[in-house]
């Protein structure tokens, strides 16, 4: 891997930090939306999505709603928005631990995300488990089961203090860099320890940002700034790289690790 020896200025500009995407439009995604209703072939192209999943982990009448919401079903949708697709389910009814069962659906989604490309419009699906005893914070949320808006978007100016949310995503930008550096130190267990850490600081940041000034927190900006511009790929990506660096083993040769085709992009436009 080459050894990224450049300074914090040239940096910014080649992660090219993306604000666009934190903006309100005039009107909900035309593709999506007529009337302030879904598209019905979408909306029913999205149940076949949903149905296919939950057979395949038998989840039956375990599932209490199957739900739209993120960006997509508001007016701040942009061109990188994703579909994002909520199964809802009352974790409490599950035998096992919550905990544990949080981490298996997890794990599931995790799975079927990595193994399907899915698009509607060029807008990829995600599918997502929620608990239904989980405050869930959205501008809009559309039950496709039930065909009907469960919260109908506003289009109430916030102001957005972009200023201070690309403050703290520079900030973390750079924590991420430091993993990086790790890496070309070799010090697999200081990065993927690391990046742990700034994994929890970034879930801790969206987390209390929703909670006290909701999706349009400067803690929430910083999140969408920082998943916008590929940061938060980065991070997984360089993750997953320590892990496995970690913990190979070789006599002599210099050890073999699998990177993904976008991580290694990323890599040699470095060289």
């Amino acid at each position: 891997m080459t050894n990224f020896n450049k300074n914090w200025k040239e940096f910014l500009e080649e992660a090219e930090l993306d604000t666009s995407g934190i903006r309100i439009n005039d009107e909900l995604q035309e593709n999506f939306w007529s009337n302030d209703e879904l598209d019905e072939k979408i909306r029913r192209r999205l149940l076949s999505i949903a149905k296919d999943f939950n057979d395949s982990l038998e989840l039956g009448s375990k599932v209490k709603d199957i739900t739209f919401t993120g960006s997509l079903a508001s007016y701040n949708w942009h061109t990188k928005s994703d579909v994002d697709l909520h199964i809802l389910l009352d974790f409490s009814e599950f035998a096992s631990d919550r905990a544990l069962v949080k981490d298996f659906l997890d794990l599931k989604r995790a799975q079927w995300n990595e193994r399907h490309d899915i698009f509607i419009y060029g807008h990829e699906v995600e599918m997502y488990f929620q608990d239904i005893n989980e405050e869930h914070y959205a501008n809009g949320v559309y039950s496709i089961l039930k065909n009907r808006w469960l919260t109908i978007p506003t289009r109430t100016e916030q102001k957005l203090d972009l200023n201070n949310a690309t403050i703290k995503a520079e900030a973390l930008a750079k924590e991420v860099e430091c993993v990086e550096n790790h890496i070309d130190d070799k010090k697999y267990s200081q990065a993927f320890d690391a990046s742990e850490k700034i994994k929890g600081k970034i879930r801790h940041m969206r987390s209390s940002g929703l909670s006290d000034g909701g999706i349009y927190s400067t803690e929430n900006l910083a999140f969408k700034i920082l998943r916008n511009s590929g940061i938060l790929e980065k991070l997984s990506n360089l993750k997953h790289l320590a892990y496995d660096r970690k913990m190979s083993f070789a006599k002599s040769e210099p050890v073999t690790v699998k990177i993904q085709e976008e991580w290694w992009k990323f890599a040699k436009n470095r060289q």
